[in-house]
């Protein structure tokens, strides 16, 4: 069986220069320095070189807000399972490895632009004052050629991505699609075979414009990936719809070309929306090392930016590689009575109540959505917002019956309820009433509020479970309970 990559995914629309351009470009400092001033990175075409602008994706998926946190890890492997890549361009020396046995092997008889286009978005080297730069200036680039021109069979295809998932790849792009509506059972297989041995696979989602499922992106566990515009609507030739994982940048991208000029041109496809992918994941690998596929592929989605599309009104999620490496996975805070705040795991400090004079009454802490937050509750109704928490409100200004002894926030985390010992209940931001006990007689007091997917839980002190707008999955109230329950909790977010 063959796969003939769609055209407009290998085939590729290029806004090509002559060399003389070319040259020019990469030469020509003068012309650059009024171009745009170029702290860091040094390359040239970063901060715009004649006769392209200054690319535009770096800005949109926050590519230096990222670069600040990392640059990326030599111990991290993405394989491009493509055309070939031109391991001689001056931008990618010493970053493409080959494996012998690997794919088909180095060939003259065939283009690599395709491969290498994928190449430099995902790591042309960096402040070496040449050409553009990659988004991961660290990664190992693992060339695994498997296709000949724009047609490739599928058992080479296949045996590529086994090679690949072999030898040690973390990531591996997938920048074809199949013909028909069906994964073929060869590929099939050697995705599993990969995935089963912790490789993340990324795909482009194809270039039909339409919503129809294409292979081998629409296949269980891979990250599939679409391409939007500069104006961040999906591009006109993207294929879309709800079972696309990510949409990244795939329209107007500079990266390098291949061949004798060794220099930078245009492409646009989805094809260049994965790799893109690809190496943001690489990014999350080494900010995070100890991430699985999984985590990896959930950090990117759960991290990235919703759009809602100018033209149909689909919301659909856009990639940022910088909430990704910023958002803490493995998070947790403490918080004293006097309102002292402890960060622990990958948690930051984002301040506290220390300084402010005779407070004793702090009870109770929630995190925002991101981690990059959180929210301090008093006994008398008082709630501070620290870091990206905002400030949605809180009951300093009120009398209360009884004192607050917990608070917790909706799903989204642009909200959250103070519950006082007798159940009263209090909404804030999104936050919605869905009941309380404060107009009943309990036989304990209430200790705690849980979040649940829908409502919350009310949880007293003898065990007892109140539920509003959530099932009943049990209490702990018992005639042999030796203590009081001081605290509860719950787990609904996908992570």
């Amino acid at each position: 069986m063959r796969i003939k990559a769609a055209l407009s995914l290998v085939v590729i629309t290029l806004t090509c220069i002559s060399p003389g351009h070319l040259l020019a470009a990469e030469t020509n400092t003068q012309d650059l320095a009024e171009l745009s001033a170029i702290s860091n990175p040094n390359d040239p075409c970063f901060g715009g070189c004649a006769p392209y602008g200054v690319p535009w994706h770096f800005e949109a998926i926050g590519a230096p807000e990222a670069w600040e946190i990392t640059n990326g890890s030599s111990d991290v492997t993405i394989a491009v399972v493509d055309t070939g890549i031109d391991d001689q361009h001056p931008d990618l020396v010493g970053r493409i490895t080959r494996i012998p046995g690997c794919g088909l092997g180095q060939t003259n008889q065939y283009s690599t632009s395709h491969g290498t286009f994928i190449a430099g978005l995902i790591g042309a080297s960096a402040n070496n004052s040449l050409s553009t730069v990659g988004l991961d200036w660290n990664a190992q680039i693992l060339d695994v050629r498997v296709m000949n021109g724009s047609n490739g069979r599928t058992s080479d295809i296949a045996a590529g991505i086994k090679c690949a998932a072999v030898h040690g790849a973390d990531i591996i792009t997938l920048s074809f699609v199949q013909q028909g509506s069906q994964l073929s059972p060869v590929l099939q297989q050697a995705i599993s075979e990969a995935q089963d041995a912790g490789v993340l696979v990324i795909a482009a989602a194809g270039n039909d414009g339409y919503e129809r499922q294409r292979f081998p992106a629409a296949a269980e566990g891979v990250l599939s990936v679409g391409a939007v515009a500069q104006s961040l609507d999906i591009a006109s030739f993207s294929t879309r719809g709800s079972w696309i994982d990510l949409m990244a940048p795939g329209e107007g991208l500079l990266s390098l070309g291949a061949g004798q000029s060794n220099g930078v041109r245009l492409g646009q496809g989805s094809s260049f929306a994965a790799p893109v992918v690809a190496a943001g994941a690489s990014l999350v690998k080494a900010r995070f090392p100890y991430f699985d596929a999984t985590q990896i592929s959930n950090q990117l989605v759960r991290t990235a930016k919703t759009h809602i599309s100018q033209v149909s009104s689909s919301q659909y999620r856009i990639l940022d590689v910088e909430q990704a490496l910023k958002q803490p996975y493995r998070s947790h805070w403490q918080v004293t009575e006097t309102g002292q705040v402890i960060a622990l795991g990958e948690s930051e400090h984002f301040g506290d109540l220390t300084t402010r004079p005779l407070i004793r009454n702090v009870t109770a802490i929630a995190a925002n959505l991101t981690g990059l937050g959180y929210w301090l509750g008093q006994t008398n109704g008082a709630v501070t917002a620290f870091g990206e928490a905002q400030d949605l409100g809180d009951l300093s200004t009120m009398t209360l019956n009884k004192p607050i002894v917990d608070m917790a926030t909706t799903p989204s985390g642009n909200g959250y309820w103070l519950v006082a010992s007798d159940g009263g209940i209090f909404s804030f931001g999104d936050a919605q009433f869905h009941g309380s006990t404060g107009a009943m007689t309990l036989n304990k007091p209430i200790t705690s509020v849980v979040q649940t997917r829908s409502g919350y839980d009310l949880v007293a002190e003898d065990g007892g479970v109140f539920n509003f707008n959530s099932p009943f999955l049990g209490s702990a109230v018992s005639e042999n309970m030796g203590s009081s329950i001081v605290d509860a909790t719950s787990r609904v977010s996908r992570w």
